[in-house]
């Protein structure tokens, strides 16, 4: 039993001890349902107009409170797929979820149709950079992540596909990325070494190094990721994935769309990649698609400074964060300690282990500069996993059991 099912039930428990005695909320279009009478098996209703109760399975309410919970958001059409009454499941996880714990929010699309969405409160961080380590995918899990992002880029040389035998074993979960910022950082490095060659300032055997990686690198190069790969390897492996980014390409709008739209021509709802250095009117398009995607990512932002990342991201969050849900690529920075991004990776987790650096709401900390604290590289490395994995579970003011951020003044890293 996962860890959403489990959830599931006990949301489910709560729901049916306060309503055991009669209850009543309004569905998403403000219609009242009175519930009647709970059994075992079934809860019993009644809408303002309908003559006899109608019933309900609890195992079908249970599916849609985990689906919320694992999917962080959900919407009256999806809930018709688990069950016919979905005004009725709609108009209960809004009473769970916001009338009794404030832990959601409704979200009105910008499209034509208005989809209404219902948003769990909180951020999702998705682990980054592990793809080959077993030992931090480990970790990962023992300190309660439990979604990683991997990127095709490295995974499509896996033949033998160890990365999803690891995947199922430890139970997690998948984002998976095409990889195009790895591909833009190898074109980036190949022409830092060509002008290095080109200046003739090296020794003759570090010149040699330089020709030797660049042939490498060239040779990566000519294997570029080709959407038609790229769709084949998400429905392949969609068992483990969670979701799965665009394959956009930095720079070209036309040909990223072309593969948004090749994507979801073959079943596959893409999470579409906006980068600040392009017309806001192309992220506006995308907010009003009539594809209606659940989340848009916001890319390029390590390439801002910082100052211009916060401007950036504050304000996409407050002209549409009340419409849209955001995924901010590479980010580990405090915007994320809020509570309204909705989810967000980065690789930063790792600096715990490589830079005795932890990641707090105040920034990032080098635990190092203070020896009185005594935090190992592991130690640093697990706080931050407990810390980032908590910020799912949204609460105005959260305490944690496992390991306390210190409580003295310390320099921070504004890294993002």
């Amino acid at each position: 039993m996962n860890y959403f099912t489990i959830k599931a039930i006990e949301k489910e428990k709560l729901f049916v001890r306060k309503a055991k005695h009669g209850l009543r909320f309004s569905t998403g279009k403000g219609k009242i349902n009175f519930i009647e009478s709970i059994t075992n098996k079934y809860v019993y209703f009644r809408t303002e107009k309908s003559k006899e109760a109608i019933r309900v399975p609890r195992e079908k309410i249970r599916q849609a409170i985990e689906y919320l919970l694992y999917r962080r958001m959900v919407t009256r059409e999806k809930l018709g797929e688990i069950y016919k009454y979905n005004s009725f499941l709609m108009g209960l996880l809004r009473h769970l979820f916001v009338q009794m714990s404030e832990l959601a929010w409704i979200k009105r699309s910008l499209g034509k149709s208005k989809i209404l969405r219902l948003v769990l409160k909180g951020t999702r961080f998705i682990f980054a950079g592990m793809e080959r380590s077993i030992a931090d995918l480990t970790m990962v899990k023992a300190h309660g992540g439990r979604f990683v992002l991997f990127s095709y880029w490295n995974l499509r040389s896996d033949k033998h596909e160890t990365w999803k035998y690891h995947i199922k074993r430890l139970g997690l979960k998948v984002l998976l990325d095409s990889g195009e910022y790895s591909r833009y950082r190898l074109y980036k490095r190949i022409e830092a070494v060509r002008t290095k060659m080109l200046e003739h300032k090296e020794g003759t055997n570090t010149r040699l190094k330089q020709a030797d990686d660049l042939i490498k690198m060239e040779m990566k190069m000519q294997n570029p990721v080709r959407i038609e790969d790229y769709s084949k390897f998400i429905l392949k492996h969609k068992s483990v994935l969670y979701d799965a980014f665009n394959l956009d390409r930095t720079g070209d709008y036309e040909e990223s769309m072309f593969n948004l739209n090749y994507l979801y021509r073959r079943g596959i709802k893409a999470i579409p990649i906006w980068h600040p250095q392009s017309p806001i009117e192309a992220l506006e398009a995308l907010i009003k698609d009539d594809r209606s995607f659940d989340v848009i990512a916001i890319g390029g932002l390590l390439s801002l400074s910082h100052e211009d990342r916060y401007t950036v991201v504050n304000s996409i969050m407050k002209n549409y964060g009340e419409h849209q849900c955001f995924h901010l690529l590479g980010c580990s920075s405090p915007l994320i300690f809020k509570g309204d991004t909705f989810q967000c990776d980065s690789t930063g987790p790792l600096m715990g282990r490589r830079y005795k650096t932890i990641i707090t709401e105040n920034g990032h900390i080098k635990m190092d500069k203070h020896m009185d604290q005594n935090w190992t590289e592991e130690k640093c490395f697990a706080y931050n996993i407990k810390r980032l994995s908590s910020l799912e579970d949204f609460h105005s003011s959260e305490q944690l059991e496992f390991l306390i951020p210190p409580s003295f003044s310390a320099e921070t890293l504004t890294l993002f």
